[in-house]
């Protein structure tokens, strides 16, 4: 199997409360997180993620989201897409053997960026 193998294209949907500015901080912070291939803000609260199924999933990208206060959006479309990705990343990760315990998030944070550091999880993702 090569790499393209587990390069996987998803769209996430922020909730539509947040600034353009925020999305693109949540871009910005998402490109630090060991591998995502690219971040991009492609609307108002949306966002396109180009990621290795290797070194993260969907799953984990969400919960990163959710903890450093960029809420996800829960409408039922969103919530039925999120869905669907699990299961096909659950699938995939199934097929091409790619055990839990391999993944874990490894971040790079721009110091520059203005977030929130809730400690008593941070750990976790250091």
């Amino acid at each position: 199997m090569d790499g393209s193998d587990f390069i996987r294209q998803r769209q996430v949907c922020l909730a539509r409360s947040l600034s353009a500015e925020q999305v693109q901080q949540a871009c910005a912070t998402l490109r630090g997180v060991k591998g995502i291939r690219a971040a991009e803000s492609i609307g108002s609260h949306r966002l396109h993620l180009e990621y290795s199924l290797e070194d993260l999933t969907f799953e984990l990208v969400e919960a990163l989201l959710k903890e450093l206060g960029y809420p996800l959006d829960r409408n039922l479309f969103s919530m039925l897409r999120r869905g669907i990705y699990q299961y096909l990343e659950d699938t995939a990760l199934e097929k091409l053997q790619v055990e839990d315990h391999e993944q874990s998030l490894v971040c790079d944070i721009d110091e520059e960026l203005p977030h929130d550091e809730p400690e008593k999880y941070w750990h976790k993702y250091r």
